[in-house]
């Protein structure tokens, strides 16, 4: 079992990895050309997107997944009857995107809006949720190579434009849009031909009403939920545009929040692959065994994350060329332990989302999001630019962890997963974190040393635990 998770998860998530390694080494060419504003005005735009990213499938991902395991036979055409639902409500969230952006943008790239909102929709427009839909199929099929093939090839094909445009053409932040618009479109098309041309799954556009409200009755509960992600994830830099902190601030901030982002890549890569094992193994009452993947996920995760964070002054004093940018490190270093709640996250939502029981789940994620929102109003004002990071590490704990204290997930319980235990040592993990990242190399060497020596000795300690 925990084989295949490593093998999938390895797939999912070295294999577009390759090209993010590829970006990081990158940095240098990069920082050099690009200035703190060029960042900021990313940031905002990128948060500007999140905005309403949630309502871009409704939340209809998870009834299809429900279609695919619960009418195995006939799924295809049920998916194509949310397929040609959301090609129609893709043309109403290209004109509400637009309008966010229009009321977003900062006044540094005011002289381009329309091009950006033009960059932005196209992908939409032309091939609506194709890419969604197709990633949804060959991972419930437990194909991650089809998936991540796609990844690899259109990563790469975004570091050359991005280089192209950034760096000989120096169209600065304009480089990041055009990049991401043609990568996009190559994307979408890569799924959209094989949907329409060997799944046989196309739009269809005389859906059945009663298929579209039964999924949407399952979808919407959990757009508060899906919701508050967002405001956990890029409130923040809204927020810091509303205290009227510069763009130039904002991109210092968003550079290292986009370490974080990379955490978040490879812990969604892990869950991806997880995520239909575990749902096996709930099929086949294998409590214990979800318990066990769970905790070995979790404990990998923080593990490994910590060693990387030691390690992040040194690593920005050689690849980062911008002075200014080189002093981020702890707030990157932040971000990046923000992600380490997500495995215990992961495996009680997996129990909940299977069981049906996450009418409820939306109190704790937009709870946790409301909650940093609120907390980021009161403390920018005070501590400045750094306490968003802070706020959002506390808040990610709360959404994390508080969800094994819900009502429906105790009714519903089929192992003791032990939160408090692990909250404990998810925050000591990041408290030592933020003690080691400024001592001598010598000490980090020998902290390192423990820490690695820390993996075999779980997996070896735990001799319950089932490899195969």
């Amino acid at each position: 079992m925990f084989k295949k998770v490593i093998s999938h998860s390895l797939i999912y998530g070295l294999g577009p990895f390759v090209p993010k390694i590829i970006a990081l080494l990158m940095l240098p060419i990069f920082t050099k050309v690009l200035t703190t504003e060029d960042y900021g005005i990313q940031s905002l735009m990128n948060s500007s997107l999140g905005l309403i990213s949630v309502l871009s499938m409704l939340g209809l991902q998870l009834p299809m997944a429900n279609a695919y395991f619960q009418h195995t036979h006939h799924f295809k055409k049920r998916w194509g009857q949310f397929y040609g639902f959301l090609n129609i409500w893709m043309i109403l969230y290209s004109l509400l995107l637009a309008i966010i952006i229009y009321l977003i943008i900062p006044k540094e790239a005011s002289e381009n809006l329309y091009w950006i909102i033009i960059l932005n929709i196209i992908p939409i427009v032309c091939f609506g949720p194709a890419d969604t839909i197709g990633q949804l199929y060959y991972q419930l099929n437990q194909k991650p190579k089809q998936v991540v093939t796609r990844t690899i090839i259109i990563s790469f094909v975004t570091i050359i434009l991005n280089y192209y445009t950034i760096v000989i053409l120096d169209l600065h932040y304009m480089g990041w849009f055009i990049a991401n618009c043609i990568s996009m479109l190559l994307l979408h098309f890569s799924y959209w031909y094989p949907l329409r041309y060997i799944l046989k799954i196309r739009p269809i556009y005389k859906f059945k009403k009663v298929v579209i409200k039964k999924g949407l009755s399952v979808s919407l509960p959990m757009l508060p939920h899906f919701y508050g992600s967002f405001l956990l994830s890029s409130s923040d830099t809204l927020i810091l545009k509303f205290f009227l902190i510069s763009t130039s601030q904002i991109g210092y901030y968003g550079f290292a929040a986009s370490f974080g982002g990379l955490m978040a890549m490879a812990v969604g890569a892990i869950n991806t692959a997880a995520s239909p094992v575990i749902s096996e193994q709930i099929k086949l009452k294998n409590y214990d065994s979800v318990r066990s993947l769970t905790w070995a996920i979790q404990f990998s995760v923080v593990i490994l994350s910590s060693i990387g964070c030691f390690w992040l002054k040194e690593i920005f004093g050689i690849m980062i060329k911008n002075d200014e940018l080189k002093t981020v490190y702890i707030l990157a270093a932040i971000f990046i332990m923000s992600h380490n709640y997500r495995p215990m996250y992961f495996g009680v939502a997996s129990i909940l989302f299977y069981k049906e029981r996450t009418r409820n789940l939306w109190k704790v994620t937009f709870g946790a999001g409301s909650l940093c929102v609120l907390l980021n109003f009161l403390f920018i004002p005070i501590y400045g630019i750094k306490s968003p990071a802070f706020v959002l590490y506390f808040c990610y704990l709360i959404m994390g962890y508080g969800t094994f204290f819900l009502k429906d997930y105790k009714e519903v319980a089929v192992t003791k997963f032990k939160p408090v235990l692990w909250f404990l040592f998810t925050v000591l993990s990041f408290a030592v974190v933020l003690f080691v990242i400024d001592l001598p190399t010598i000490y980090k060497i020998i902290i390192t040393f423990f820490y690695v020596a820390a993996v075999p000795f779980y997996f070896f300690k735990r001799t319950n635990f089932k490899f195969a």
